[in-house]
This record gives structure tokens, C-alpha cells and sequence, in this order.
């Protein structure tokens, strides 16, 4: 596995341009090999064509820089071939009789050298000056654009409490994440090329349980507009911290007895320890927000009530926390309960008991979640059953792991039919399987029954995980905002406004479900959008990020780790199925400070002056410099 290089030589001009920049010297010039024009002998300095003779790590700079762009970078699926690097030239030193002429060959001889000027000097300027993206793939893949090279590089370098800040600048939910993230950012990390992904999440988590977040600086303005925010999950209270940090006065509306939505009533504590989520309200609130529980839009309030308080904006973000019912003949039977109902009452405490067989009809986060939970709960066994196949299960690969690994069963592509019954209580479950049906497109495959291929699992609950949606109901008619056909708010895209004058709206209640770093970014872009309308700022979300940034100085050197090494995994936790309690562990110091060493640093790999690669195919027995061109990504100093 790994990148290649490849060049159109019809194109390409032969400047060198690309081995000039390249910042881990992947590439040389080959040099002649035969005989010259009209039969001279060959010029053993001259350059000829781009090569590649090191490992690449895909940042593209030689494709960005070529001036007649003829470099493209490729995916590798085994290793890429190599050709040997031409070397320094060494030529026996020409003695003239012409008054110290020396031949023009003398003056223009090239070779790799370490300290790598930029070819194209003041005229430069950098991608993102031309109106590209220079940001790192993970940071591009976060939702919430958490700037995860930088905070990958403080933990290789042992600065636990700065790779804390940097974590939480456009996040206030770090240690959350570092725990269930779904990690968009793995997906998309250029190691994975090479061998495997950086462990970003655990990274992440590393941050928080060996870190100490520095003190939040006081707002620099103290606001009079007060906003209600009513919802308490992840997008709500992401608003109320980018609002309170700008010093807005904020209230937030939560409906249940705890805050944190459904990271609070939805996750199980296995998964997400309650004391981790609980710190992390915490942190929010002291910044000045106000926190109502038991606050039901709807039941305890409405929106006029809201209105005729004086808050200045309102944010509806009451999350989608409807189950979906089965819509097959015995749903409404009494052991058919909403995976999300169960979820709730295992987290608040209420302690609901299972027993016999259980099934739990879905292949997501919730389907696993109700599932592990079951088992805890006294179910003497429990089967998900999914009606598509094991590749196209939502859940997470290491969700669907954890719950095989607890006795689980998995039974794919079958769908339900029917919900047996006797007396009014579940005995059994009907499902039909399902047969893939291949698109001519290439695209996901759709499945289809197969005829009279019915199967029959008994039952004694049914835990439906088929998907949430939001409820509507909480408002009332005629309150001038828009529904969609499945039920969520239609806001404006670009605002956040819904068609009631001050009212905004973001996270699941907008979108669907979505993951808990999406819900994080509705949040911020939210709180932007009541900011430009409030403080009539061009930009709210650029005045919230001047906000939260927490500034390092720019790296000086950087070591690169090319060789193949398999990504650091934690303890695979003990199974106990008596508790709730957590039991994953996560990094320690050095495992952590190891698994960061693999990282490419696609950050700031353009910027730093000096590279050195420390293993990997190709040379490394040598510091590799380059030098910035100007206008490079880190203009300005500190970033």
C-alpha cells in the first residue's frame, strides 16, 4: 500500500520543480543514460525526467506547484514500486587557462539538495490563497473541523494539556468524543494508505485523561441580547457555549431530568461514563449558561411564553428522539417497545428487567446500544435482526464486534413480517430473508425477499431500532414554522432562521439523526447565525473561531515515521455482563506519544522548514529540508 507518483511525461517540462518542493525528497531526476544529442556524449548532471524514489505521503505540494500540472498522486493497493535515487553528482574540479571562466556546466551542475528553495520565490502564493483547501483530510472529514493533526503533533511531543485546548477550540464535547466518536476524520486519514489510520479518536481521548485544560478566557464583550436555547443535547449546548464564549446570556431548556440529550439518555454508561459527559455540561454551564431541567416546550412553556420573556433569539433543538414503529401486523402488542424508551430507562436509573429471548430489529448505534443493554438486563439471549446484509450494518465495525463478543447474535438480511403474539404478549418474532440484488450502476445493493423464505425467532420483547425522527407535536398550530414530510423543521440553509421571525433551529430536529460531532457543528453554526443577526457582524462563524482559538507556534522540524507500523490498540475490555459500568481503557502516556508518531502531519508538513524522515523505503539517513515558499499556509506567525 501507498502513493504513487505519476507523472504525464508528454507534458512535462523537465524544470524539477517537483523534486525541489517535495518536503519527504520522494522524488529525484533521473539522469541521462545514453548518448546525447547528434551523437555527444551524455551530460552525467543534466536532469531528465521526475521519479520516484521514496515513500510518498500525499500531500500533493509537487502536484500543486507543477507549473504545467502533469502530476496526479495515486492509491496504491501494494507497495509502489521504487527507483533508485540517482544520487549527488561528483565531477573532478576544471582547471581554466581562460582568465577563471568556467564552462556554464560548472555553474548550473544540480543535484538533490537539503536545502530546498522555493522555485517559483515571492510569486508564490500558497493554495489556500488561490481558493483551495489546505486544511488536513481529517480536519476536511470532521464535521465540526477539529484541527486533529495539530493536536496528534502536542501529544507526540508530550504536550498533553495545549493537545487538550487545541481538541476543544471547535468542540466543547473533546472527552465525549474521544469515547464514541465515529471517527469521519479515521476514514479519511492518509496513513491509512500506507498501513493503517491513525487512532484518532483514542488519540483524542489520550488529550483529555492525561491533560489539563487551561482556564477559558472571559468574554471580551458582555452582550445584552439574552437567547433561550430549548434542548439540552449535544447541538443545543454546543450553541449555548459558542454563544456564552461571545458573551451572549444564554438559557437553556432541557425536558429531562438530566442535560446532555441523548448522549445522556440514549448511550449506555458502558460506552460513555457518566461522570465524563457530566464534567463536560459542567464546563459549559460555568461559563454563565443557565440550565433548566424538567423544562418541556410545549408542556411547561411555549414559544409566545419564550417570546414575552425577552429573549432576543430562540434555538429549537429538541433532537429526534422518535422510534420509528415496524408497521407489520403485532407492533402494538405490549413487548414492543422503542429501543429509545428502553435506552432511557436504563440510563435514568429506572432499572427495566428483561427476560427470556429478546429481539432487537435494527443495525445501528441504537440497535446495538438496546442490544448490549438487553443482556444486561436479564434477557437470556438476545438477536439483532438488520434486513440488509453485515457490510451495510450503520453501526460501527467495533460496535458490532463488542456485542458479538457478549454472546449476541446478529441474524442479517432478514425483514420483518409480523410480531407473534399470545393474549396480548409477545411470543415470537417473523421475519422473511432477504436476497441482494446488484445495481448495473455499481452502486449499494437493495435486497429483495425471497419467496417463501420465512423464519421465526420466539420472543418475549421486541426492541424496534429502525431509526428516530423528530416530534412535531411540541409545536403548536400556527406557529409559522415549517415541517417537513418527515417530520423535521425546515430551516433556511444558510441561516438557521425558520419562517417564525428570531426563532432558529439546528442539529437532529433539522437533519435526522446524525452523529454527535454533526450535531456539534449545527451547533456552532447556529449560535453564528444568531450572532450576524444580533451583533450585525458579517461572519459570525469567523468571529467565533477568532473566539475559540488556542494558538501554538508553528513547528520548526518534523519527523516522519514512513516505515509500516500497525496502529496502537487499547486492551480489548473485559466482558461483564453484570454491569454498566465503563470497562474500555484508553492510552496511556507512551502508547499514546507512539501512535502519534505515525501521523503524517498533511497540517503542517507545507509549512515547517525542516523534515526529516526517520524510516520508511527511501533514504533516510539525513535531515530533509525544505524551505516555505511565501505566502505558505502559516502566514502570520503563531496559529
Amino acid at each position: 500500500m501507498g502513493y504513487r507518483v505519476d507523472i504525464d511525461r508528454n507534458g512535462c517540462i523537465n524544470c524539477g520543480i517537483c523534486m525541489d518542493v517535495c518536503p519527504v525528497e520522494a522524488l529525484d531526476m533521473s539522469r541521462p543514460q545514453g548518448d546525447g544529442i547528434e551523437g555527444l556524449p551524455a551530460v552525467p548532471w543534466l536532469m531528465e525526467d521526475p521519479i520516484q524514489v521514496g515513500e510518498c505521503v500525499g500531500c500533493e505540494i509537487c502536484a500543486d506547484q507543477c507549473p504545467v500540472h502533469v502530476i496526479t498522486i495515486a492509491t496504491m493497493s501494494e507497495p509502489t514500486p521504487l527507483a533508485p535515487r540517482q544520487g549527488p553528482l561528483t565531477r573532478a574540479p576544471i582547471v581554466s587557462d581562460n582568465g577563471g571562466w568556467i564552462p556554464l556546466s560548472e555553474a548550473t551542475r544540480e543535484v538533490l539538495k537539503p536545502s530546498h528553495r522555493s522555485p517559483w520565490g515571492g510569486a508564490y502564493r500558497s493554495r489556500s490563497a488561490r481558493g483551495a483547501d489546505d486544511r488536513a483530510p481529517c480536519q476536511v472529514a470532521c464535521p465540526a473541523g477539529t484541527d486533529a493533526g495539530r493536536y496528534v503533533g502536542l501529544i507526540r511531543a508530550g504536550r498533553f494539556d495545549d493537545a487538550y485546548a487545541v481538541s476543544a477550540e471547535v468542540n466543547p464535547f473533546p472527552s465525549v468524543c474521544g469515547w464514541i466518536c465515529t471517527a469521519p476524520c479515521e476514514a479519511a486519514c492518509r496513513r491509512g494508505t500506507l498501513d493503517e489510520p491513525i487512532a484518532i479518536r483514542t488519540l483524542k481521548r489520550a488529550a483529555v485523561e492525561h491533560g489539563t485544560l487551561p482556564p477559558v478566557e472571559p468574554a471580551a464583550v458582555r452582550r445584552s441580547e439574552e437567547v433561550a436555547i430549548v434542548g439540552g443535547g449535544p447541538s443545543g449546548m454546543s450553541a449555548a457555549y459558542y454563544l456564552a464564549r461571545l458573551g451572549y446570556p444564554v438559557t437553556v431548556f432541557e425536558a429531562m431530568p438530566v442535560p446532555g440529550g441523548m448522549m445522556a439518555i440514549g448511550i449506555p454508561e458502558y460506552r460513555l461514563p457518566r461522570e465524563v459527559l457530566r464534567a463536560e455540561i459542567d464546563r459549559i454551564v460555568a461559563l454563565g449558561v443557565d440550565l433548566k431541567l424538567d423544562m418541556a416546550l410545549g408542556r411547561d412553556m411555549s414559544l409566545t411564553d419564550l417570546e414575552a420573556s425577552g429573549y432576543r433569539a430562540i434555538v429549537l433543538a429538541t433532537g429526534a428522539s422518535k422510534s420509528r414503529r415496524l408497521g407489520v401486523p403485532g407492533d402494538d402488542l405490549g413487548g414492543v417497545v422503542p429501543a429509545t424508551v428502553f435506552l432511557k430507562q436504563v440510563n435514568l436509573g429506572e432499572d427495566p428487567r428483561l427476560r427470556g429471548s429478546v429481539i432487537v430489529v435494527g443495525g445501528g448505534s441504537t440497535a446495538m446500544d438496546a442490544a448490549r443493554s438487553a443482556i444486561r438486563s436479564g434477557a437470556d439471549r438476545v438477536t439483532i435482526v438488520y434486513r440488509r446484509g453485515r457490510p451495510e450494518m450503520p453501526a460501527q465495525a467495533e460496535e458490532v464486534e463488542a456485542a458479538e463478543r457478549e454472546g449476541i447474535m446478529i441474524a442479517d438480511a432478514i425483514a420483518p413480517v409480523a410480531i407473534l403474539g399470545e393474549d396480548g404478549a409477545v411470543v415470537g418474532f417473523r421475519g422473511i430473508r432477504q436476497r441482494p440484488i446488484a445495481r448495473p450502476d455499481g452502486s449499494a445493493a437493495r435486497y429483495e425477499p425471497v419467496a417463501d423464505a420465512l423464519v421465526d425467532f420466539p420472543a418475549s420483547a421486541v426492541l424496534v431500532a429502525i431509526g428516530e425522527e423528530p416530534d412535531p407535536s411540541i409545536l403548536p398550530e400556527g406557529a409559522g414554522i415549517e415541517i417537513s414530510s418527515w417530520a423535521g423543521i425546515v430551516t433556511d440553509p444558510t441561516t438557521s432562521a425558520t419562517g417564525r421571525p428570531g426563532v432558529f433551529a439546528g442539529g437532529d430536529v433539522v437533519s435526522g439523526p446524525k452523529t454527535i460531532i454533526d450535531a456539534v457543528a449545527a451547533g456552532r453554526r447556529v449560535a453564528a447565525s444568531i450572532h450576524a443577526s444580533l451583533a450585525g457582524v458579517a461572519d459570525g462563524e469567523l468571529e467565533i473561531l477568532r473566539t475559540v482559538r488556542y494558538r501554538t507556534e508553528p513547528e520548526s522540524s518534523l519527523e516522519l515515521d514512513l516505515g509500516v507500523r500497525g496502529r496502537a490498540r487499547a486492551p480489548l475490555p473485559v466482558v461483564s455482563l453484570d454491569t454498566f459500568r465503563a470497562n474500555q481503557i484508553g492510552f496511556d502516556r507512551e502508547t499514546a506519544q507512539v501512535e502519534a508518531a505515525r501521523c503524517f502531519r498533511c497540517d503542517a508538513i507545507e509549512g515547517c522548514p525542516t523534515v526529516r524522515v526517520i524510516a520508511g523505503r527511501g533514504p533516510a539517513d539525513r535531515s530533509l529540508r525544505h524551505v516555505t515558499p511565501v505566502g505558505a499556509m502559516f502566514e502570520g506567525g503563531a496559529r
